[in-house]
């Protein structure tokens, strides 16, 4: 589980966060040494180990702060979507906003990094597990009344929703200019309001 015990240690703990963030965002997960976070930061690299016991902890918490945070901003929205071109419009906006933020890179260096080490790679999966479960929310909230949740689990949707997410912004760092992606979605939000009819019609 993810270490939570110093989450009151103010300015000091959010700074060595943030520097690590921007680290990540600007040199990638094999650079992001406690020495280059330092740096980035403004302040010595003993200090990160008086709030975190190891790099990948602060790796940790550092992304977790940031997913939490998206959670938190995008919650009211997902709560209010009921269609399918809701759910696709919004996700259509986190994307372009976490790739204006730098925080797809952040996902995709932490990704990839997690791949060849066997302690973060389940940490990480904690920290996706959440947005699992959000989109398995929606999907249930949107699909329940059309009576498909038999032919489509909520849970294989939604987990098919996140992968395709993860592989996008993995994508979007080996072809930087790509606009695929964006092209997907957009696609997808056209389809959107035949997929609303139809599964309007099915409802009881």
């Amino acid at each position: 589980m993810i270490d939570r015990s110093n989450c009151g240690h103010g300015n000091s703990r959010q700074r060595i966060i943030d520097a690590t963030l921007t680290t990540l965002k600007e040199k990638g997960f094999a650079a992001t040494s406690t020495r280059a976070i330092a740096a980035s930061g403004g302040f010595r690299p003993g200090l990160i180990f008086y709030y975190f016991p190891s790099t990948n902890d602060l790796l940790i918490a550092a992304l977790e702060h940031a997913s939490v945070e998206r959670l938190e901003r995008y919650a009211g929205e997902v709560a209010a979507a009921s269609t399918l071109s809701e759910l696709l419009g919004l996700l259509e906006r986190i994307y372009a906003d976490d790739r204006e933020s730098g925080f797809v890179r952040v996902v995709s260096e932490m990704v990839a990094g997690s791949v060849a080490d066997p302690e973060l790679g389940p940490r990480m999966v904690e920290l996706i597990e959440p947005w699992i479960a959000a989109a398995e929310t929606a999907a249930s909230r949107v699909l329940g009344p059309t009576g498909l949740t038999g032919v489509i689990a909520p849970r294989q949707l939604a987990f098919a929703s996140v992968t395709f997410y993860l592989g996008a912004n993995l994508l979007t760092q080996l072809v930087p200019d790509s606009t695929e992606v964006e092209e997907i979605m957009k696609t997808a939000k056209r389809m959107a309001p035949l997929l609303d009819a139809f599964a309007g019609g099915m409802r009881p």
